[in-house]
């Protein structure tokens, strides 16, 4: 572990993750929560097509809608108010500095129990984009995914309004969505490790 790795690792474990990066990925978590939540109610609702079974469809699917605007005005803040503040100047500088493999190698240890380690290679990605194309170039794509996330919600309950409406179970629609929703907090969830490594750089 270099010398970049070990301040970032010291200084994440004393202070922890700052918001509103924290909230951001925490609420990234909860989309695939959410997903999961909602795969489990809408199986419990084909197998019991009772009206509260489908009311309990309803429920998470506009608790999961509600999270990811949660998520998209968390991001729309920080960029309002990052802008103002000219923080992503700081940030640029910070990326370029940035020692990639010392820094991945501090989360290895514990990110690295999958042969493909999707963790470590989402970190690898997000610095290598803040630093070909700035960090908020980054944030804004971040930002059009979690807009790409809002419609793979709305492609599930229109699949589910039209199951309901005419009894054909779409197991494939199902299928995806909860596939691109549990995948979230591999790349947003992860965000808050991204900003954190370039937040503590200096000390």
């Amino acid at each position: 572990m270099g010398q970049q790795g070990e301040r970032i690792f010291r200084l994440t474990a004393e202070q922890g993750f700052p918001d509103p990066w924290l909230s951001f990925g925490d609420s990234l978590c909860d989309e695939a929560a959410l997903s999961t939540e909602l795969t489990r109610a809408i199986s419990t609702a084909r197998k019991e097509p009772a009206d509260e079974r489908r009311a309990e469809v309803d429920r998470v699917f506009a608790a999961k809608k509600a999270n990811l605007i949660r998520c998209a005005g968390i991001l729309d803040q920080v960029l309002g108010d990052y802008d103002q503040s000219g923080m992503w100047d700081m940030l640029d500088a910070r990326a370029s500095r940035l020692d990639i493999p010392d820094v991945l190698e501090t989360w290895a240890h514990t990110q690295a129990l999958h042969p493909f380690p999707v963790v470590l290679k989402s970190l690898e990605f997000n610095w290598g984009y803040m630093k070909e194309h700035g960090v908020r170039a980054f944030y804004e794509m971040t930002r059009e995914y979690i807009s790409r996330l809002q419609e793979n919600t709305d492609r599930w309950l229109t699949a589910w309004a039209a199951e309901v409406t005419t009894g054909e179970v779409d197991r494939i629609t199902a299928i995806e969505c909860d596939l691109a929703s549990i995948e979230a907090p591999m790349h947003c969830d992860v965000c808050k490790k991204t900003i954190t490594a370039l937040l503590y750089l200096d000390g």
